[in-house]
């Protein structure tokens, strides 16, 4: 269960001492990456040295609102600083007016920047679900793959919502094997989780790792002892 996890810590008054413990409990228990903003990159390779956790950080985060050439920059500072995963937020200004052209254009010069550092890059775009509406789902996992972006993700946590069963489903079925699925926000216990799963999402994201794999070690251990 733990290799699911981004275990993400992206709130605006993070401090270093919660950033640590997030890296020691990714360390603990296995969790595919620790997610943080930009500014606390250095000090999570640092924490994360010597172990199989990767760094995810973020380009255009919170709200993909930002100049393509600005996103660009971001995203070559965190390939520079030795982030293994990206997190970028689609336009959705631009999405919802239906001009998918630069959508996908803005999105290629991310992936494309990010992928010439290493083609074990990989980039994840969020949609923000909850905005944007389960209807345009297919469009928008669309432009993610046109882009070549390795993963379609619901939500950032502050576009008003977070992961739900239908949307999630719904954008696997668009993925249709092209694109992988993330599931974030709102998933608290290991059913949200076992949920989100057999609907076809491949990582999870928020913080609520510790607690989920805990239940799944302790579902394990009993079902051992039976």
């Amino acid at each position: 269960m733990a290799s699911y996890f981004d275990h993400s810590i992206v709130k605006a008054d993070a401090t270093k001492k919660e950033i640590i413990q997030f890296c020691e409990e990714a360390k603990k228990y296995g969790f595919a990456t620790v997610a943080i903003d930009t500014s606390y990159v250095d000090l999570v390779r640092e924490n994360l040295k010597g172990s199989n956790v990767k760094i995810c950080s973020n380009s255009g985060y919170p709200l993909g609102a930002n100049t393509t050439d600005v996103k660009v920059y971001e995203t070559r500072r965190c390939a520079e600083m030795g982030v293994d995963e990206l997190d970028t937020v689609m336009n959705i200004g631009y999405f919802m007016d239906g001009d998918y052209d630069y959508v996908i254009a803005d999105l290629k010069a991310i992936v494309d920047e990010f992928k010439s550092h290493g083609e074990d890059k990989v980039v994840k775009v969020i949609i923000e679900t909850a905005i944007i509406g389960n209807e345009r789902i297919k469009q928008a996992v669309e432009c993610a793959v046109a882009a070549g972006a390795d993963f379609v993700k619901t939500s950032s946590g502050y576009g008003g919502g977070g992961a739900k069963l239908e949307d999630v489903i719904a954008m696997t079925k668009a993925a249709d094997g092209r694109i992988q699925v993330k599931a974030s926000g709102g998933i608290r216990t290991l059913e949200d989780a076992y949920k989100y799963i057999d609907a076809g999402a491949v990582r999870l994201g928020g913080t609520g790792g510790v607690r989920i794999t805990e239940a799944a070690n302790t579902e394990l251990e009993r079902n051992y002892s039976v």
